[in-house]
């Protein structure tokens, strides 16, 4: 038998209880053997002070009223069952508090079984709860994993008494790949349904692709499934191209051409485990949206607004603040899971509607419902139509990275110091100097899950200090890195660390233009090409609604930003004639210059031109078989960023 440890947890802002204390309201519900444990005595210890005793009577569940800046021991003692206890370090630094936090969990219990169980593992907290440093408690994952692998006994084989046979517990697991043609087009397979299977070819679960042909399959029994396939239509494999499979790292695992009925077949085999290869526990999506608001006719960018993140029980899990171009972003989200997006009423003026748009401007929905004071769209984040409006890919996000250097202490910054930002793979991201104050900061850089900082010490500068002090830009102090004499400074921050340097946003290439630090550095006469999707009916120049919420996004950029001019070109896909391609990609460019005069901005920072389908990105050209989303690539308009 496997046990496994779930974890709850929640936070919710709550109103102060005095003007100095803070607490954190800790909710436990016990359970053994998967029902519900009555007749529970709680024990609180501040050390070796006993602070609570209690006992839940008639209730398997129980409350705390924990005070910050102490650490706890929660013993558990039931006649049923093994004592237990966990710790609660809830020493939060001053400057962090403030606010009250609900932390919830589930607390499975175990069997007083010498034979079956270490009994004296059960002397240590079976769990640990940490601040994050930020803004809520989380679980001590590492601890917890460890203590369960501790307290079950390995089996000894007695060669007098008689063997006994345990059963090989059941181990259930997350998969996550990615499907795609294999071709010099890369076409992901989006919206398809990918069926797991049995050794007999029997399905035993389906799931669907993301946008970006990610599928997700939970609680999977690996010694049942055996492999996967989906079935792609000949319209959108029309060269019935390979289908690659990836591990959702994006690591190959394999490619194979569809059978007759156009299935792809994705078996284990001795030398290719593909179920191994797609065990992902650790997979989260990354959601988010644009905030719009609509008053009769007239629509305009929610900016600079709180929008939540929240559970089936309407508990506040993440906070995300829309910026300039009204984006808004939500990461680690688990597959299967009901959430809400949610925005304060009071935040909305009367007559006005907010409707979430995706990063790519299609409308997704209105906000439908009111509850305490905001506006909520409930959704289920499992693969569908509606879900994957709302997922972004990793390629989709830029991060901002921002933080200070101290030698041994805060009188000592760490000025003209060269800092490389690297990946997990110690490839260099960025590079830049700190400033006077210690200060360093890498903007608008590919998003990594994990980033490493590395000092060189050219000028010898760190070699008077024993410790390099890492703190965020509130000056707050995040770890104590222990200097080697001779060596380079290098610091992995664990991913709690990370949150408190590392800022992640949807990345738009219209940000740079709206940010006035990064387009002073420009320099005159250089040029950069921005593309976007500016959708028209087809054979037609009239721009679609779509379409209209793009432009905006330029037009606030040259509102913004006078420092640069415009080339829009409108490019066609090779169907139909050149000339008429010609004739209509002319049109659409002067469409959308119009649109854009017709906001104020001066017509002469504006070159119209149609290329029809001289310039396709792929190699869709006349008379070459391709499927609807690979001649769509081609319909595009680019706009050529010229500085002065």
């Amino acid at each position: 038998m496997k046990y496994i440890l779930i974890i709850l947890g929640f936070i919710i802002v709550l109103p102060s209880f005095g003007q100095d204390d803070f607490f954190l309201k800790f909710i436990g519900h016990n359970f053994f053997n998967n029902e519900k444990l009555l007749r529970t005595n709680i024990k609180v210890l501040d050390g070796k002070v006993v602070v609570n005793e209690f006992n839940t009577n008639e209730s398997h569940t129980f409350k705390l009223t924990l005070p910050y800046g102490k650490t706890y021991d929660v013993y558990l003692t039931n006649k049923k069952c093994q004592t237990m206890y966990l710790r609660v370090l809830a020493d939060i630094p001053v400057d962090k508090r403030n606010r009250d936090m609900i932390y919830e969990l589930d607390i499975p219990f175990f069997q007083r079984d010498g034979v079956r169980f270490d009994t004296i593992q059960f002397q240590k907290p079976f769990h640990q709860i940490v601040f994050n440093g930020i803004n809520k408690f989380v679980d001590d994952t590492t601890y917890m994993n460890h203590f369960l692998k501790n307290i079950v006994r390995p089996i000894i084989i007695d060669t007098v008494k008689p063997v006994v046979n345990i059963p090989k517990p059941k181990e259930y697991v997350q998969l996550s790949g990615k499907i795609s043609l294999d071709n010099d087009k890369k076409s992901v397979l989006k919206n398809k349904t990918v069926l797991l299977i049995n050794k007999k070819g029997e399905t035993i679960a389906q799931a669907q692709t993301t946008n970006f042909g990610v599928f997700v399959f939970q609680h999977v029994d690996i010694d049942v499934a055996n492999g996967i396939s989906v079935m792609l239509p000949k319209a959108e494999n029309p060269t019935n191209a390979s289908i690659k499979l990836e591990s959702s790292s994006k690591e190959k695992i394999v490619t194979i051409i569809a059978d007759a009925t156009q299935t792809c077949m994705f078996k284990n085999s001795a030398n290719l485990p593909i179920i191994s290869k797609l065990i992902d526990n650790d997979f989260r999506y990354n959601i988010g949206g644009k905030l719009i608001s609509t008053n009769g006719t007239t629509k305009k960018i929610v900016s600079n607004k709180v929008v939540y993140l929240l559970g089936s029980k309407n508990n506040v899990i993440q906070k995300s603040k829309s910026n300039i171009l009204g984006n808004f972003l939500f990461t680690n989200i688990l597959s299967g899971q009901h959430y809400s997006f949610a925005i304060d009423t009071s935040d909305i003026p009367v007559n006005e509607h907010i409707d979430i748009y995706t990063v790519k401007d299609k409308l997704v929905t209105r906000f439908d419902s009111i509850s305490n004071k905001r506006y909520h769209y409930k959704f289920l984040s499992t693969a569908s139509s509606s879900f994957n409006d709302i997922v972004i890919d990793d390629s989709q996000l830029k991060m901002n990275v921002k933080g200070k250097l101290y030698g041994d202490n805060k009188n000592n910054p760490l000025s003209n110091l060269k800092v490389l930002l690297m990946n997990d793979q110690y490839e260099t991201i960025d590079s830049g100097m700190t400033d006077n104050q210690g200060d360093f900061s890498f903007k608008y850089v590919p998003y990594n899950k994990q980033v490493l900082l590395n000092a060189e010490n050219e000028k010898n500068i760190l070699e008077s200090f024993n410790n390099i002090m890492v703190f965020d830009n509130d000056e707050n102090l995040i770890k104590i890195v222990f200097l080697v004499k001779g060596k380079k400074f290098n610091y992995k921050p664990l991913s709690s660390e990370q949150s408190r340097i590392v800022e992640i946003f949807v990345d738009d290439p219209w940000l740079t233009l709206l940010d006035r630090e990064i387009a002073a550095k420009k320099a005159a006469g250089s040029t950069e090409i921005i593309i976007e999707s500016i959708l028209f009916d087809v054979n037609k120049a009239d721009l679609l609604p779509q379409s209209l919420q793009t432009l905006d996004k330029v037009i606030l950029a040259m509102q913004t930003n006078k420092n640069f001019n415009i080339e829009l070109s409108a490019h066609s896909d090779s169907r139909g004639s050149d000339l008429q391609n010609m004739a209509l990609s002319q049109k659409r460019a002067n469409s959308a210059k119009e649109y854009i005069v017709s906001k104020g901005i001066d017509a002469d920072r504006i070159i119209a031109k149609g290329y029809g389908e001289t310039k396709l990105v792929n190699n869709c050209g006349n008379g070459i078989i391709c499927s609807e989303d690979e001649h769509a690539v081609n319909r595009r308009v680019e706009f050529k960023i010229s500085y002065h």
